[in-house]
């Protein structure tokens, strides 16, 4: 009798296996210099724009039957100082700012997705992940939007916005202190992976 209800067992289990969609994890890189990452911000006299020169990520991607399924894990590291104005003093007072010789790079790893929706090649959600900035970190929010290019590449982009103090970091000041930078910066990104 025990050997029967084993076998039964067994065939349940082997059959449930086999109806059960199957996730396939695989990781994507940023791919070479095939991405943009923009900040914006203020100032009492002008707005301003910079933009990082040297970028790199990864991200392990799950795909199942219908497409995107989730992402399980995403790393992405900036450079600090490969961001880049096209003016020397704002360059040297952001570099300053950010404390690049003590943190050269700026860290962004994923905690968790929520809300992402998917139809057909698109896909859209809300990125939860750990930021860090001149050595401090803060847990952010990032909504994005996507395209699967094809099975071996896909897009993401997306904006946000945050606060330089929420880093430790003094909104940069020139010119004997008569400019300031505002206090809070946007940014802009749209990243391609690639097998």
């Amino acid at each position: 009798m025990k050997t029967i209800m084993k076998a039964i067992l067994a065939v349940v289990i082997l059959g449930w296996m086999t109806n059960a969609p199957a996730l396939a994890q695989q990781e994507y890189r940023l791919s070479g210099d095939n991405y943009t990452l923009k900040i914006e911000g203020t100032s009492n006299i002008h707005d301003w724009e910079m933009e990082a020169e040297e970028v790199t990520g990864t991200a392990m991607v799950q795909f199942g039957e219908n497409g995107l399924e989730g992402f399980e894990k995403v790393n992405v590291s900036v450079r600090s100082k490969k961001i880049e104005s096209g003016k020397r003093i704002m360059n040297n007072k952001t570099y300053d700012a950010l404390e690049v010789d003590d943190h050269p790079g700026i860290h962004y790893e994923l905690i968790s997705v929520s809300n992402l929706k998917t139809s057909g090649d698109q896909f859209s959600g809300e990125a939860t992940g750990k930021l860090q900035i001149a050595g401090e970190s803060s847990i952010m929010t990032i909504p994005f939007e996507g395209k699967i290019v094809d099975g071996n590449n896909f897009k993401i982009n997306g904006n946000f916005s945050l606060k330089m103090t929420e880093f430790g970091i003094d909104p940069p000041k020139a010119m004997l202190g008569s400019l300031k930078t505002g206090n809070e910066v946007t940014l802009n990104f749209e990243f391609t992976f690639n097998q």
